[in-house]
């Protein structure tokens, strides 16, 4: 590990940092799994049921899209997440990934995935 992390973060900070991002990195990847596997269930469902009317077929299609988005937005902070603890191994949090500035505390505090200050945001 490098030493460009901000030294106003301790030790121990940074590592419950990591803690916090990791449990929310597993979550994401249960949230998704749940979520990918109800979705091919109501597609294998769907493809074995006869739906009876209009409204059936709109109200199911409408799930099914919820459902990938939903997925699609986990994945999205799943990697964002991921990209944060890289960055963390690195040296780099709370370094901005435009201008190489500092990223206030506060900002990391309250939104512990910026790799952005407010500046480049």
């Amino acid at each position: 590990m490098t030493t460009d992390i901000d030294p106003a973060w301790s030790t121990s900070e940074l590592s419950a940092i990591r803690e916090g991002l990791q449990l929310a990195a597993d979550r994401l990847r249960a949230e998704i799994a749940i979520l990918d596997s109800a979705s091919a269930h109501a597609v294998a469902a769907s493809t074995l049921e006869v739906l009876h009317d209009e409204i059936d077929v709109a109200a199911h299609q409408a799930e099914l899209m919820q459902d990938a988005v939903q997925i699609e937005n986990a994945t999205a902070i799943l990697q964002q997440t991921e990209h944060v603890l890289a960055r963390l191994d690195s040296g780099l949090y709370g370094i901005c990934e435009k201008c190489s500035a500092s990223i206030g505390r506060a900002r990391l505090e309250a939104f512990p995935r910026a790799t952005l200050c407010m500046t480049c945001v």
